[in-house]
């Protein structure tokens, strides 16, 4: 996301959006930086100029412009203004993004996702789309935002030109509701010269792999920006930073690539994903709409970003100037769940990111908040919820407190969980600049992370991963101390963060590395929260520690890891909650097999119990016996032994029938006593002969 400025607190700070433009005349111009002027490499082709107006009842909307392409062509320029209508008010500053459409099919009367080009939003006024690839990595550098004749702007995908009719989309990012309205003027150059196809682009495919096969906790950051949106960093630079070694670096294991409404990573990662030795890399999409942003990571699917009306112009007066009555919906608005669901279906996982960020002045961040009501969103669909985007703390500099939309994002995580979500925490930078970027709310790539427990260190594992909500977050990155819970009941079950466990009682056992010589300094307290209050806190002494809590009462049960900071908490670390569900242990159980012994006057009695806990056994003239239960639905052998009197009886007569208690305790639970009647054998004693 762009990046525009606000202040919180007194403080100025950086947020990620849709850039506000400065305001301007209604009559607007072309742009001429950035190459804009530049009109090399541009010949036997046409050149295509469009203008109109769209009004307040436009605001959100998507409106296609068609265009037409000839044969033969090599290459093209697109250039665009927009200015608030006369009569708007000084804020009524709007924002009209871009993205091109390929030629549709001729008896279509849309363009759909199918023939999506690129979408720049609105960080470009002028892009390139031709044969050839992306300009080199030098050149780049030397002016992110350029258009380079004879290259494809990053965020469009580079070869073959089709003749047809394309589009440019308009998308209304923010046209005030109560202003006046924008202007807007559109031109689209097309050529036929070969300095458009002389390096015509080679694909460089990302191809899912696995980076370390064994099991483990594995650190990455869910959210971080590709250079396949014009003015980020390469990716050269991200992944240097993000992969590299603490303190340099910041230490990351995987790191997930996304660009704001394409997928045009997917072809050219592949030079880079093998770069990094045990490192892993995973391509994805920031589906960016204008009310919310969500990830879709892993799948073989695309999510269509346009979730309000498309409309299409039909220029009826063949002048090429928009007026009214020449836009007709050509495809109503849908909601976000209908869009979530085909990522699902494509085997990956989908992420709601900085839900709470400027909800309440959106005029400072258009979109970035998650606005979609819980019905549009249906919130079943959703994985996984950023409680943590960007700096952990602010100032990001030298934080003195919290970053507020990480303690509104917080608590809208724990109020979806008890309203019966299952969605797993996550954490991340949303870097765009590689960690270049130095806004009091800009975060390095690795700054908030994500911890995994993953089968391997591999795109489907830590796809995998987070769908099981086997994380927790790390708001300040991967040099924070590390945390690991394991939980079990008595009857064998085991969870770690994101598994429902049943029984009757739970113990939590947290360990935490690292406190002690943590890079920010502690005390660090250790705290168990139930469904999202604090319920016990241990404070956290040396580099290896480990406390069990012991509960025994339904739930959900996380951990906190904090620090203070003057009159601040801080929070280190925040995890995905095991799901506890206390059930009463079974006290069933039932008689197997009896053998008496005559040879020993003894007897073994088999009874086998539903749950772990104790058996005993009473009886007249018996000694009592008692056997340990540690499984489920063991067997266990109980052995009667005679007392000296019932040993004399079996002496006297050879036999005796005695009847027996058992009674079976399972741990956490009440007894339940059943009796039976055994006959125990005995040598009977010879009698003497008379003589």
């Amino acid at each position: 996301m762009r990046r525009i400025r606000f202040a919180i607190a007194g403080a100025a700070m950086l947020c990620a959006a849709a850039i506000l433009p400065a305001a301007a005349s209604a009559d607007c111009n072309l742009p001429t930086g950035n190459g804009g002027s530049n009109n090399t490499a541009l010949s036997g082709g046409t050149t295509q100029t469009f203008s109109g107006h769209f009004g307040p009842d436009l605001n959100g909307k998507f409106i296609q412009i068609p265009f037409d392409v000839g044969s033969g062509i090599t290459g093209m320029k697109i250039r665009y203004c927009y200015a608030k209508a006369t009569g708007g008010e000084a804020d009524d500053s709007p924002t009209l993004d871009l993205g091109v459409y390929d030629a549709k099919p001729a008896e279509a009367t849309t363009w759909t996702q199918a023939e999506r080009r690129g979408w720049s939003g609105s960080a470009l006024r002028t892009i390139g789309i031709g044969v050839n690839g992306y300009s080199d990595p030098a050149t780049y550098e030397g002016g992110r935002k350029n258009y380079v004749p004879g290259r494809t702007t990053r965020a469009f995908k580079p070869g073959p030109i089709e003749a047809g009719q394309w589009a440019v989309e308009f998308g209304a990012g923010w046209i005030d509701p109560d202003g006046a309205g924008v202007d807007w003027k559109l031109e689209v150059i097309t050529s036929t010269a070969p300095e458009w196809s002389n390096d015509a682009f080679t694909a460089d495919p990302y191809a899912p792999y696995s980076a370390n096969p064994n099991p483990g906790w594995y650190t990455g950051d869910l959210h971080a920006h590709g250079e396949m949106e014009p003015g980020n960093a390469t990716m050269k630079q991200t992944m240097d930073l993000g992969f590299g070694a603490l303190p340099a670096g910041n230490g990351l294991d995987f790191m997930t690539v996304v660009d704001h409404n394409n997928s045009n990573s997917l072809g050219v990662l592949g030079e880079d994903q093998y770069s990094y030795p045990g490192k892993l890399v995973i391509p994805g999409i920031e589906v960016t709409t204008y009310n919310g942003h969500w990830n879709a990571i892993g799948s073989s699917n695309f999510a269509d970003f346009r979730f309000s009306d498309v409309l299409r112009w039909d220029d009826a007066g063949d002048d090429n100037i928009q007026t009214d009555g020449e836009l007709s919906t050509v495809r109503p608005a849908i909601q976000p769940a209908s869009q979530m669901q085909p990522i699902l279906d494509g085997g990956g996982y989908t992420q709601v990111n900085h839900p709470e960020t400027l909800k309440a002045a959106p005029a400072q961040c258009r979109g970035c908040a998650w606005t979609y009501s819980d019905a549009q969103t249906d919130w079943s669909k959703v994985t996984a919820l950023e409680i943590q985007n960007g700096p952990a703390g602010i100032p990001a500099g030298s934080p003195t407190a919290m970053n507020p939309f990480s303690v509104d994002a917080i608590k809208t995580y724990e109020r979806l969980l008890a309203d019966g979500f299952h969605i797993a925490a996550v954490g991340s930078s949303d870097d765009h600049q590689g960690g270049e970027a130095t806004g009091a709310f800009d975060s390095p790539v690795g700054r908030g992370a994500t911890v995994v427990h993953a089968d391997q260190l591999s795109t489907q594992g830590v796809i995998d991963a987070v769908k099981a909500g086997h994380t927790y977050v790390k708001p300040f990155g991967a040099d924070a101390p590390d945390v690991e819970l394991s939980a079990s009941t008595p009857q064998g079950g085991k969870a770690i963060p994101g598994d429902s466990v049943t029984g009757s009682s739970l113990a939590i056992k947290i360990a935490v590395e690292g406190a002690a010589s943590a890079v920010r300094p502690g005390p660090y307290t250790l705290k168990l929260l139930q469904d999202g209050i604090e319920v016990d806190s241990v404070t956290v002494t040396g580099d290896s520690y480990s406390h069990t809590f012991n509960v025994s009462e339904s739930g959900r049960y996380g951990f906190e890891l904090t620090r203070p900071l003057g009159d601040q908490t801080m929070i280190e670390a925040y995890s995905t909650p095991v799901w506890f569900t206390f059930k009463k242990p079974s006290n069933t159980f039932s008689f197997g097999a009896y053998k008496a012994n005559r040879a020993k006057g003894t007897a073994t009695l088999k009874v086998k119990v539903v749950s772990p806990g104790s058996v005993k056994l009473t009886g007249p003239g018996l000694n009592n016996a008692s056997a340990k239960v540690t499984k489920a639905n063991q067997t266990v052998t109980l052995n009667l032994k005679p007392k000296a009197s019932l040993k004399k009886q079996l002496k006297k007569k050879g036999s005796a029938k005695v009847k027996v208690k058992v009674t079976n305790t399972p741990t956490g639970g009440s007894a339940a006593s059943k009796s039976k009647t055994v006959k125990l054998l005995g040598k009977k004693a010879k009698k003497k002969k008379r003589h």
